[in-house]
């Protein structure tokens, strides 16, 4: 397995495009615990950093596939990085305005929520036309998958190391900035620059006519809920067993757990 990922990695754009894209990923993956850090840094109680979080989480949900749609017919470049950009700001709105006026900070969460650019699906259109052979392309959809848990290990313990080095708003923008220097690695590459989705019939609805899609659309839902109230729970027990290093721990050890799965999962024998 560890040849096999070798092997694609040294393919050209391919390490660029994988590591670009989970830098990219970073502000969505760690923003969970950094908005509730800062929430409750500014004073906010644990009803509220939750509802903040909550509505850059429904936010999101709202903007991945209307970005996507967006990406299918302007291309990578011409949406992601604006979007980046758009989602980034409402972070730093975030984190000038703080906790008052509220509804500039829900609009912030909002705008940085729904702006998130859908890199990940990006990515994944992008492996056939680097990756030639179909092997491959399956190797890099498990490989993005176990990088992908690797980010929400050391996620959180940036989060936290930049807190502690600076404060919870430095945290929010660092790990911005890092996801807006990851879109722009993805999309100034060639294959992101030359990629065109295929030809396909339009519907509004899309891949959401598909029965099975559905169902498993229900089920993330319900394991989304539990991931979200785990980020939560996370901090209200750092509150009380050591402070914001506990809840990163916490998490990070999530997202370790996530990993060895995954691997342990893509190794075994078919």
């Amino acid at each position: 397995m560890a040849a096999g990922y070798g092997e694609l990695l040294r393919t050209p754009h391919a390490a660029r495009l994988l590591i670009g894209t989970l830098l990219g990923r970073l502000p969505n993956a760690t923003a969970a615990l950094a908005v509730l850090l800062f929430a409750r840094a500014e004073g906010g109680s644990y009803a509220l950093a939750g509802g903040l979080s909550a509505v850059y989480g429904a936010a999101n949900a709202v903007g991945q596939p209307l970005l996507g749609r967006a990406v299918d017919r302007l291309g990578q470049p011409r949406v992601m990085l604006p979007a980046a950009v758009a989602s980034a700001l409402g972070m730093v709105l975030f984190a000038v305005v703080g906790l008052d006026p509220l509804p500039v900070a829900y609009a912030a969460m909002l705008i940085a929520g729904l702006f998130t650019p859908p890199l990940e699906g990006g990515l994944r259109a992008l492996w056939p036309s680097v990756l030639r052979r179909e092997d491959q392309v399956h190797a890099a959809y498990a490989l993005d998958a176990v990088a992908q848990e690797v980010m929400f290990a050391v996620g959180p313990l940036l989060v936290t190391l930049t807190v502690a080095l600076w404060s919870e708003a430095a945290a929010l923008l660092v790990i911005n900035v890092i996801g807006v220097a990851g879109a722009l690695s993805v999309v100034v590459s060639r294959p992101s620059r030359q990629w065109r989705s295929a030809p396909r019939e339009a519907h509004w609805l899309g891949a959401l006519r598909s029965p099975g899609l559905l169902v498993l659309l229900g089920s993330f839902f319900f394991i989304g809920l539990a991931l979200g109230a785990i980020a939560v729970a996370a901090v209200a027990y750092a509150d009380e067993h050591g402070g914001g290093a506990v809840s990163s721990a916490l998490l990070s050890a999530l997202g370790v757990g996530a990993l060895a799965g995954g691997i342990v999962y893509g190794g075994r024998a078919r």
